[in-house]
């Protein structure tokens, strides 16, 4: 995408060729909407619709790390998605998930939090840090739910959980929860 200078400039000669254009950030705006790319409060507004949650075996499935960035969030890329913090009442702020499997147009995901209390909590596990807390926390995954959210309210960065961490979760899964 051109620098805001270069933008400015592109478009003063396109209002001087085509004077009845419309600016170039309305063209800009009308290209994001049709590649499904809004505004952070679209995509918050959709997210809060998509977000349920499973308790962890009744969404059992094969699990598999293949993280990627062809165009479908897939296990073991960590995404971020907008939900409560601490309740249905609670306001919505971004978190991270870690995306575990998929169906047609969700996504399924353990939450990951830097919250320290969960260190002595069964249901959660260490992960360690990485680029998924922006403060360098060290952080866990919650393994006795699954949050299914649509792939249209999720944000990717392309963050990928080590192979190492994730198979520790994997494992977890399929001795706890009845993955394969």
């Amino acid at each position: 995408m051109p620098s805001p200078p270069a933008r400015t400039r592109l478009g003063r000669l396109l209002r001087r060729v085509l004077p009845d254009a419309p600016p170039i950030e309305a063209g800009l705006a009308r290209i994001n909407a049709r590649l499904g790319r809004g505004t952070r409060e679209d995509d918050r507004d959709r997210a809060q619709e998509a977000v349920r949650v499973h308790t962890t075996d009744s969404v059992a499935r094969a699990l598999y790390y293949a993280p990627g960035m062809d165009g479908q969030a897939e296990p073991g890329e960590v995404v971020f998605i907008w939900a409560p913090s601490d309740g249905a009442d609670a306001p919505l702020r971004e978190r991270a998930i870690l995306v575990v499997g998929h169906n047609r147009n969700t996504v399924l995901g353990l939450l990951i939090s830097p919250n320290p209390e969960h260190a002595d909590d069964d249901r959660w596990l260490g992960i360690g840090t990485g680029d998924f807390d922006a403060s360098g926390r060290s952080c866990w995954v919650r393994l006795d739910r699954v949050l299914e959210v649509s792939e249209l309210g999720i944000r990717r960065q392309g963050i990928f959980l080590p192979r190492g961490r994730f198979d520790r979760i994997a494992a977890k899964l399929r001795s706890r929860y009845g993955w394969s």
